[in-house]
């Protein structure tokens, strides 16, 4: 229920800011789950090719209620990674919508598994990256802390850094 919720959200969304250039009014009616203050991550996809166009989201809320970050995270995509979104363009896409768990502080790549659990890195220059998990091409905990270092360009050799791991709920 909530998972059909949520995609069909960020639809919504998407075609809202296409038409106005304004984020969606929050339905009246919402699954209790989507009134909670949980942090989200949304993803748009091609529908032919399954081509991710963009993704944006946090691993902290921003917002007070789940369906909040959905809205602001979709329009967020669609802004940040130029994404051509004409209300047409709108239903081409699959909108997936990764809720996240809660962040735990982590000291070795024994503690990660990158099926299972997203990595948040941040250096002690605020410099910061999140990787989801299952993401295509990275299998292991190095790749995986490899890939959120060179994303977030810190220099492994001059800068000391945090690792956090979280669960992903789809």
């Amino acid at each position: 229920m909530i998972t059909a919720f949520m995609g069909k959200l960020a639809r919504q969304a998407a075609e809202h800011y296409a038409r106005t250039g304004d984020y969606l009014p929050l339905p009246y009616s919402m699954p209790h789950e989507a009134m909670l203050q949980k942090a989200c991550f949304v993803s748009i996809i091609e529908t032919l090719g399954h081509r991710l166009k963009g993704s944006h989201g946090s691993v902290l809320p921003c917002n007070a209620f789940l369906a909040q970050e959905i809205v602001a995270n979709t329009v967020e995509a669609i802004i940040r990674n130029n994404i051509r979104m004409r209300p047409v363009d709108a239903s081409s896409y699959i909108y997936e919508v990764g809720v996240l768990g809660p962040i735990e502080r982590i000291t070795s790549k024994e503690h990660l598994n990158p099926s299972l659990y997203g990595l948040y890195i941040r250096s002690d220059k605020n410099k910061t990256a999140a990787i989801l998990p299952n993401r295509r091409g990275i299998d292991t905990p190095q790749e995986q802390i490899a890939t959120a270092i060179r994303e977030a360009a810190i220099h492994s050799t001059a800068e000391s850094v945090t690792m956090y791991r979280f669960p992903v709920t789809y």
